[in-house]
């Protein structure tokens, strides 16, 4: 796939964060969960180059026992601790690159190296990230965080099948990885979970308006009517791709693949502006719809979750 845009984004040293369609946001530097997540884009494409830039950066930045978030624009590494959302999708990254033997040893090192750390996650999306890692490493370990997820959902009513009082960013990332592990470990009882997040989330999303993003004015709060329509994000769009090719991929049923092809649709025009959400030429992706209309601006996170909701859709296939 030619993906000129995403490729000007990363250096010799990294993956940008933010740019306004055009220019790099340099005072904005790198940030791990870019790298990480781009990492598993760029495996999944076969840009092996890139792709060894950002191993190599992950891999840098780890020190003792965690790692550092984020790097500025001279290339140094800010002293302070990666997010658990991070060090998660750090996981994730090393697992893939783990089961495709790319680096495998030192993607083998680095995994054992998170385990302790991962054990101890408290927030619910580093230990989903963690847990689309470990299926391919330790499925004792996915097992306990597979189940401590599932556990959060236990006795929740439907009318709100959620752990917290606010639905914010990232939504779908909890039924990806349960369907995900379920797939793995042929694991019903998960799947059952993953798929009643899905579907609640799902409700969410279309309550009283065209199926989309929860916005992040405001976010989803436990008894609010309205579901917030401004600022959505391709994050929350692609989330909820890959979730439903996951659950397609487990029950095999084509309407949940139609589902999937539905939060596509989103990139591809049918949302609130009747606008794409990318650059055809380019596949450039813009960060997201305001009240005002597209976002223009380009940053890796958005790019990087509109190329792989394009890729595993393409392939009916999850990572």
């Amino acid at each position: 796939m030619d993906t000129p845009f995403f490729d000007s984004l990363i250096d010799d040293f990294g993956i940008w964060q933010h740019s306004d369609g055009n220019e790099i946001y340099l005072n904005e530097g790198f940030a791990l969960d870019d790298a990480a997540r781009g990492l598993v884009v760029c495996l999944a494409l076969h840009k092996f180059d890139q792709a060894e830039v950002l191993f190599k950066y992950i891999r840098s930045s780890w020190h003792l026992n965690g790692f550092y978030g984020f790097a500025t624009k001279e290339k140094g590494f800010v002293v302070y601790p990666a997010s658990e959302d991070a060090t998660g999708q750090a996981m994730w990254a090393a697992g893939y690159a783990y089961s495709l033997g790319f680096h495998k040893a030192e993607a083998n090192q680095l995994a054992r190296s998170l385990k302790p750390v991962i054990n101890k996650f408290s927030h619910i999306r580093g230990r989903a990230y963690a847990l689309l890692g470990t299926v391919y490493l330790d499925l004792d370990l996915a097992l306990t965080l597979a189940s401590k997820l599932v556990n959060l959902f236990d006795g929740l009513e439907d009318d709100w099948f959620w752990p917290e009082p606010e639905m914010t960013y990232g939504n779908g990332i909890m039924a990806y990885a349960l369907l995900r592990y379920a797939i793995i470990a042929k694991d019903p009882g998960t799947a059952k979970t993953g798929l009643q997040i899905l579907k609640f989330i799902n409700s969410m999303c279309s309550r009283n308006r065209l199926l989309s993003p929860i916005g992040n004015q405001g976010w989803l709060t436990k008894n609010q009517l309205i579901v917030p329509t401004y600022s959505q994000q391709p994050i929350d769009a692609a989330y909820m791709v890959w979730a439903w090719l996951a659950a397609y991929q487990y029950f095999n049923k084509p309407s949940y693949y139609q589902s999937a092809k539905q939060w596509m649709d989103w990139f591809e025009g049918k949302n609130i502006k009747s606008k794409k959400m990318y650059e055809p030429k380019s596949l450039k992706c813009f960060d997201g719809i305001n009240q005002d209309g597209i976002n223009y601006h380009s940053g890796a996170e958005s790019n990087i979750c509109w190329l792989l909701s394009r890729h595993l859709l393409a392939n009916q296939s999850t990572i």
